[in-house]
C-alpha cells in the first residue's frame, strides 16, 4: 500500500479483507523495518507475552533494533478487549 502510493498513481488500489476479532485477540499493524528483521515467531510470541499493547510494541522495536534495525521500525498493537 506504501508503495502505491508513493508512485502518486491514480486510481489507488486498496486491499481490503474483514476478519472478525474475539476477545483477546490481537491485531499488528507494522512496517517492513519489524517484519524484515524480526521473525513471526518472534513476533507472535512477544506479542503474547506482552502485558499491554504498549510493552508488546516496546518489545518489538527492541527486537527488531537488536536485530540490527536496518529500516525504520513502525509497530501499533491493537488487543481486543471484553466489554463487561
Amino acid at each position: 500500500f506504501i508503495y502505491r502510493m508513493i508512485r502518486n498513481k491514480l486510481p489507488l488500489a486498496v486491499d481490503l479483507q474483514h476478519t472478525t476479532l474475539g476477545d483477546r485477540d490481537h491485531l499488528l499493524l507494522c512496517s517492513d523495518g519489524l517484519n524484515g528483521m524480526v521473525s513471526d515467531k518472534v513476533i507472535e510470541q512477544l506479542v503474547l507475552a506482552a502485558d499491554s499493547p504498549q510493552a508488546a510494541c516496546d518489545a518489538l522495536v527492541n527486537a527488531a533494533n537488536e536485530a540490527g534495525g536496518e529500516d525504520n521500525i513502525t509497530v501499533i498493537v491493537i488487543r481486543v478487549e471484553p466489554l463487561d
